[in-house]
């Protein structure tokens, strides 16, 4: 009979191609790669829990047609420990997708022993977990972004709407100049004075040390330990589709680390924050040395998700915010203040305790 059941190692090859026909080619790993990052994530990850597998659906042939990737995650409210769930993976092959095969895969998720649950997913998505009790988080849906050179950034832009190559050539040599003359104008609101900062190689150690501090301020929180952490810096260092993984920690003058933030730098192009995470008073100060980190390097703009209680630091550093209008953050919990304190931003819940990073 068809239905949903836990998915097993045995499925990855099945999973796999169903990725494949939705997806494509598209993240660059060849067909043996992808089998075992998606063995890894399904099967293999540190947080892997038996009252919370990930999830298929099979057909009336016995064969799996759609798919609901399962993220157990230990987090906290009020200091008390919580369990999520991050959904990822999710996809349903095309000829079932008329079916209630999404439908009743993620009914079977929200249903799961977990506090609450979390997704990412566009407005089909989104009416669906609504029609489950759930909502979209509106403030962690949005995205910052900060030129650093404006007019090759506009230029970018006007690309993906497919402004004619002929004329994006010839105004390529007027972008650099005007970057140029902009960066060292004094007063201009894309000048990058030099952080006060100091910058070194971030580890896992600093992490879990500091997670207490950059976290204190917030009613929901990750935890994470050794094992995980390591794992999770690991993966996200293997994902050169993306850009080169950048791990900052910033200590303050007396040798005090204040904070890190973690990036995907890609010069010539849009770097994506991963994580930003600051003590009390200290994250203006962090954000500063990361512009200025990317900007020396090459990138044109710096983006990622917002962090809500500090729309007031990214708007004074000029950054813009937006929604693509396809990408929603989705909360389900069996406990409201879990969801009110995620609705009022007093939560740190940044791309990487999400479903951003995971795919492959």
């Amino acid at each position: 009979m068809s239905g949903v059941r836990p998915l097993v190692a045995a499925d990855i090859p099945r999973i796999a191609d169903l990725h494949r026909g939705i997806f494509g080619a598209r993240n660059g790993l060849a067909p043996g790669q992808l089998d075992a990052y998606l063995d890894e994530i399904l099967c293999r990850n540190p947080w892997r829990d038996p009252d919370l597998p990930s999830l298929v659906y099979e057909g009336d042939d016995g064969g799996v047609v759609g798919c609901l990737g399962v993220m157990p995650r230990l987090m906290s409210i009020g200091g008390a420990q919580i369990r999520a769930a991050i959904s990822h993976s999710f996809m349903v092959e095309p000829s079932g997708r008329a079916s209630l095969a999404g439908v009743a895969l993620s009914r079977a998720f929200l249903a799961g022993p977990q506090d609450f649950s979390m997704a990412e997913g566009g407005e089909v998505s989104r009416r669906m977990v609504e029609g489950f009790g759930g909502a979209a988080a509106l403030l962690y849906s949005l995205r910052w972004t900060r030129p650093l050179r404006p007019s090759r950034y506009v230029l970018s832009f006007l690309k993906r709407r497919r402004l004619p190559g002929a004329l994006a050539g010839a105004l390529v040599p007027f972008c650099y100049a005007t970057d140029a003359v902009g960066s060292w104008v004094g007063r201009g609101p894309f000048r990058l004075p030099p952080p006060r900062l100091s910058g070194e190689e971030l580890d896992c150690d600093a992490m879990l040390r500091s997670l207490e501090a950059v976290s204190q301020g917030r009613s929901i929180r990750p935890r994470y330990d050794a094992a995980s952490l390591a794992w999770l810096l690991d993966l996200l260092g293997r994902k050169p589709g993306r850009g080169a993984l950048q791990k900052v920690m910033l200590e303050n003058s007396y040798r005090e680390l204040v904070g890190w933030y973690l990036y995907y730098l890609n010069p010539g192009g849009i770097s994506e924050v991963v994580q930003i995470a600051a003590r009390e008073g200290c994250f203006g100060a962090i954000l500063d040395h990361l512009l200025y980190h990317a900007r020396e390097r090459g990138a044109v703009a710096v983006s990622g998700q917002l962090d809500p209680l500090e729309l007031k630091t990214f708007w004074e550093r000029s950054c813009v915010f937006h929604h693509d209008g396809a990408s929603w953050v989705l909360v389900h919990a069996k406990r409201r203040e879990i969801v009110e304190a995620i609705h009022r931003g007093d939560a740190f819940l940044t791309r990487l305790e999400g479903e951003w990073w995971i795919s492959p």
